[in-house]
């Protein structure tokens, strides 16, 4: 075979364009990343517990979320840190588990801890489920506002954002840093309160019943299903001050704006804080799929972002 090649040079280059057409378009094609990719076996659960002593979040929810979670025998180890109000629970899985079931293993604990909720006691939170710990984020942007606009408008301008990132094809996954939570804050007049006889608990609750969310009935015919609604659901500053809290005979009514001062803005504390040269700040990251290439995927993330 090397007599040939040597007596027929037209053999070698013939051979290596063979080999070059057949690497070139692996070459071009071929994932590039920032980062190696990670496979990620560790997710965390966090459940809130409002009130409760950490005696009585470890008997209460603790216990029960890791009954559910040892019955799957992929899950390697399972910690906890019960604390005031709070419960954390770290959950790794088996070194050996295949890359390709781990999102699999990730929906069962899911459901594991849906089935252990329906043994919680009323007052806790939706629990938090985390398995996206691992890996860089291939684009980070952060977005600030002039002097007068709050930190909740750079928040809805960032969500915008990220959902605009969310459909650049490639994105896995955005992330939303510094955004802080907004609220509608109501804050009640002691003495108006104290001299009508009202409490925190009764304007609570006059507040829950006068926000319909939940269907009012159904109607069924021959032909059709209809949802029954309430109209009047809460979504303005206005219409939650015009709530009735009380009524008396002669028709005279006590609005909520009569005893309390509405605000809507950002809760305090922030739960985290962002900040970009000095300044407050929303960062907004975005994660790039396995097997892409990160310049072409970062082409798309940046004319996204001049949209």
């Amino acid at each position: 075979m090397d007599t040939l090649f040597f007596r027929q040079p037209r053999l070698i280059m013939l051979a290596l364009l063979v080999i070059v057409s057949a690497g070139m378009p692996a070459l071009v094609s071929i994932g590039r990343q920032e980062d190696p990719t990670i496979t990620n076996i560790f997710a965390t659960i966090t459940t809130v517990f409002p009130g409760a002593d950490p005696a009585r979040v470890e008997a209460l929810v603790t216990t029960k979320i890791e009954t559910e979670l040892r019955t799957i025998p992929e899950i390697a180890e399972v910690s906890s840190t019960s604390a005031t109000g709070i419960l954390v629970i770290s959950v790794e899985l088996i070194e050996t588990v295949p890359p390709e079931t781990i999102e699999q293993l990730w929906a069962q604990v899911r459901d594991a801890v849906r089935d252990a909720q329906r043994e919680f006691p009323v007052g806790i939170l939706e629990p938090d489920f985390d398995s996206d710990g691992a890996g860089g984020y291939a684009a980070i942007f952060a977005l600030t506002l002039p002097e007068g606009f709050s930190l909740t408008r750079a928040a809805r301008e960032a969500e915008a954002l990220a959902d605009r990132l969310r459909r650049v094809p490639g994105t896995s996954l955005v992330d939303l840093h510094g955004a802080p939570e907004e609220e509608v804050l109501v804050t009640l007049d002691p003495d108006r309160t104290a001299a009508l006889g009202l409490t925190a608990d009764a304007v609570s609750a006059a507040i829950r019943a006068a926000d319909a969310k939940v269907q009012a009935g159904r109607l069924r015919g021959n032909e059709t299903d209809l949802v029954l609604g309430i109209t009047g659901e809460i979504t303005s500053l206005d219409r939650l001050r015009a709530v009735i809290l009380r009524e008396d005979a002669s028709g005279r009514v006590t609005l909520l704006g009569d005893v309390a001062q509405i605000t809507r803005g950002p809760r305090l504390p922030l739960a985290e804080a962002a900040l970009f040269q000095g300044r407050p700040a929303v960062l907004i990251s975005a994660k790039l799929s396995e097997g892409l290439q990160v310049d072409r995927w970062t082409g798309g993330i940046r004319a996204a972002v001049d949209a």
